[in-house]
């Protein structure tokens, strides 16, 4: 008897059913754990390795995937991150002059003119007066009239306002410090750092990895670790380990999975130690491709053919 193909096998609904000559095994698939007959999800982000990611790690049932910080943009490997250039698109949205930095960017202003306070369009500079309008107040970010200090300083968010209440200066918080990768807030600004497998470039800025470049564009990622399945066997009469043409069956079973469009499968996937098992409703016949589903439905005195 095929338990796996009569569905009357115990294994886990994460789990691959393997028919053996007198009994059946069952395997968690990738990226789950257990005895094949309850299996869990494994939470590759719950390490010191962060799965891989050098930014934020999202678990996901059987899997995990990386995401960057805002500024940043997944690269091809799927686990680094990569700075976007803002000033690529509509200059910034900068009336004047777009300066891209890692993980942000500002906006400057041409002589004469000085940045409002939306950081974005450039206002022309007044002569007279000593107040917001004509820049002579020092504000690095934003200048605010105040009716006893005249002129106040603040600063855009993720910036703190220096000891000279004039200049800004920037943290964590605004494009990861200017980090590539991770960031610390220190009395001296933000120290940036490298995920395992990487190295901060002379601009302590930038990760690059041990031949000096960064990682990522295509290229697999070093990240990327084998799964290992745990197996239960239940006994049978003078049962002997795999032979190598079973472990080369086993891992042909892992690429197909009743996970992945339903196995290609018309109606009901299974998945078995030959790979995935479709079948089909009453009133249904399985057709030579092992996939398809086909019945006949009467109607009156005709017969008509219906492929599923």
């Amino acid at each position: 008897m095929d338990e796996c193909a009569e569905n009357t096998d115990t294994c886990d609904v994460d789990a691959i059913c393997q028919n053996t000559a007198s009994s059946y095994r069952c395997m968690c698939k990738p990226g789950y754990k257990g005895n094949g007959h309850r299996c869990s999800d494994i939470d590759e982000c719950d390490s010191d390795y962060n799965g891989g990611c050098v930014h934020e790690c999202i678990n996901i049932p059987g899997n995990y995937r990386c995401t960057c910080y805002d500024g940043f943009m997944l690269a091809e490997d799927g686990h680094n991150c990569f700075d976007v250039n803002e000033c690529e698109v509509n200059n910034g949205g900068c009336q004047h002059v777009c300066i891209n930095t890692m993980g942000s960017y500002e906006c400057l202003c041409k002589d004469g003119f000085f940045l409002s306070d939306n950081q974005h369009t450039c206002i022309h500079r007044s002569e007279g007066g000593m107040n917001c309008m004509n820049k002579a107040h020092g504000c690095q970010h934003i200048c605010i009239e105040t009716p006893k200090a005249g002129a106040a300083c603040e600063c855009r968010p993720g910036f703190e306002l220096a000891k000279n209440k004039r200049d800004c200066l920037l943290t964590c918080n605004h494009g990861n410090g200017g980090c590539h990768h991770m960031c610390d807030d220190t009395d001296d600004g933000p120290m940036c750092a490298c995920h395992q497998n990487y190295m901060l470039h002379s601009d302590d800025k930038a990760c690059i990895d041990n031949v000096g470049r960064q990682r990522g564009e295509k290229r697999v990622a070093d990240a990327s670790q084998e799964r290992r399945l745990t197996a239960i066997e239940i006994p049978e009469p003078n049962a002997t380990s795999l032979s190598d043409v079973d472990k080369r069956a086993t891992r042909r079973l892992l690429m197909e999975t009743c996970a992945i469009n339903n196995g290609g499968c018309d109606r009901t996937c299974k998945d078995t130690s030959t790979g995935v098992h479709c079948s089909c409703p009453a009133g249904f016949t399985l057709q030579a491709d092992g996939k398809t589903c086909k019945g006949e439905v009467k109607c009156h005195n005709c017969v008509i053919a219906m492929l599923f």
